[in-house]
């Protein structure tokens, strides 16, 4: 029997559309962590010494 997959999805604390590729990122330290899709990663990391990078969360585990 085929290995079936669920789909998982986490919305972007930023614009709120779902992604399967998530950052995990601090954009204020006060704020503390949140998942962001690429674009918002992008605009958030721009010209803020304020923000961290923590990982990557894909929908897919082991791709």
């Amino acid at each position: 029997m085929p290995a079936t997959h669920r789909v998982r999805e986490k919305p972007c604390a930023q614009c709120g559309q779902p992604s399967p590729v998530m950052y995990r990122v601090i954009r204020k330290e006060e704020e503390g962590w949140v998942f962001l899709c690429p674009p918002c990663r992008r605009k958030a990391e721009e010209d803020n010494p304020e923000y961290r990078y923590g990982g990557t969360w894909k929908a897919e585990k082991g791709r």
